[in-house]
């Protein structure tokens, strides 16, 4: 008898003490602040975005220029070249230019060995160049000239045919290059330029082909 007695009074301090606890969990539970950690993600970057300004081009397709540099036309010397050229734009990729170029050639290498002997008079000294050339932008870019200082830019191949007044005669000429243009602004730029003309010529007393290399800078307006 006293056996189940203190059997029934172990029995009741287990359920008073199992029920104490479980009101000190309730009420640690409802009293804890909120687990904020759990509604963020894996990843929160915290990043502003910069607004980037990108300057682009007049959609104008008529393109008019000024250039000077050298030529160097075999057999003679290199000789101060000037001239202009218009330029049409198919599109981004593709264009057409009329160049008109002049120059006046220097001595020969045979004249300048035999002294006063002369192979042109004077009038026929002078050359004119004028063609007809397709253009193909090949690598349209960016020009960096300074951290800050950033212009568009396009590197370009050349190639056209059109005809030299030189020597007392008009000569087919076939010329093909390369240049370099730069837009400081959207309506005009600034380029440089390097091309081969070549055409046949018997001054020197055989017919041959002659390659006449020319190097030019210039700029150019849109419109």
């Amino acid at each position: 008898m006293q056996h189940t007695t203190k059997l029934r009074r172990l029995q009741f301090w287990l359920k008073a003490c199992g029920l104490i606890a479980c009101c000190f969990l309730s009420g640690a539970v409802i009293g804890a602040e909120p687990d904020t950690d759990a509604d963020k993600t894996v990843f929160d970057p915290d990043v502003t975005p910069r607004k980037v300004q990108v300057d682009n081009l007049d959609s104008e397709n008529f393109e008019l220029g000024v250039y000077v540099g050298i030529l160097s036309i075999e057999d003679f010397e290199s000789s101060l070249l000037y001239g202009f050229n218009a330029r049409y734009h198919f599109s981004e990729d593709f264009f057409a230019e009329v160049n008109v170029a002049s120059t006046e050639a220097g001595e020969s290498s045979y004249e300048r060995l035999s002294g006063d002997v002369s192979l042109l008079p004077d009038d026929d000294r002078k050359l004119l160049a004028y063609d007809l050339t397709f253009g193909f932008n090949l690598f349209p870019g960016q020009a960096f000239v300074a951290r800050s200082l950033v212009f568009n830019s396009r590197f370009f191949l050349l190639g056209g045919l059109g005809s030299t007044d030189f020597a007392g005669d008009s000569r087919l000429t076939l010329n093909f290059g390369f240049g370099y243009q730069v837009y400081p602004t959207d309506w005009w730029a600034f380029q440089v330029t390097a091309r081969d003309h070549i055409f046949d010529i018997d001054v020197v007393g055989t017919d041959k082909t002659t390659h006449n290399i020319e190097l030019s800078t210039g700029v150019s307006v849109f419109f």
